[in-house]
């Protein structure tokens, strides 16, 4: 690790990620949440902005590899979104 830094990686819970899937597939049209849902996310599951991001990156990667996007990408509505 970094110097004497012991920064602990916490995995994301079952709990947390079914919240994240939820939002993921009620948005599915459009999932690309914006700074105020990221933050409302990052607190429900207990996780960090940056990683809720990361973790919808993710997300749309999966269902871009397994065929299921249903969105057009970048196709959003005006938010200013800076993950990717």
């Amino acid at each position: 690790r970094y110097g004497s830094l012991d920064v602990r990686r916490k995995n994301a819970t079952r709990e947390s990620t079914s919240t994240l899937k939820a939002w993921l597939y009620e948005h599915i049209k459009n999932p690309y949440p914006t700074k105020g849902e990221k933050i409302m996310l990052a607190i429900i599951t207990k996780m960090t902005l940056t990683q809720v991001s990361t973790w919808f990156a993710n997300a749309r990667r999966r269902l871009k590899k397994e065929n299921k996007m249903q969105w057009s990408p970048r196709n959003r509505t005006g938010e200013d979104d800076d993950d990717d």
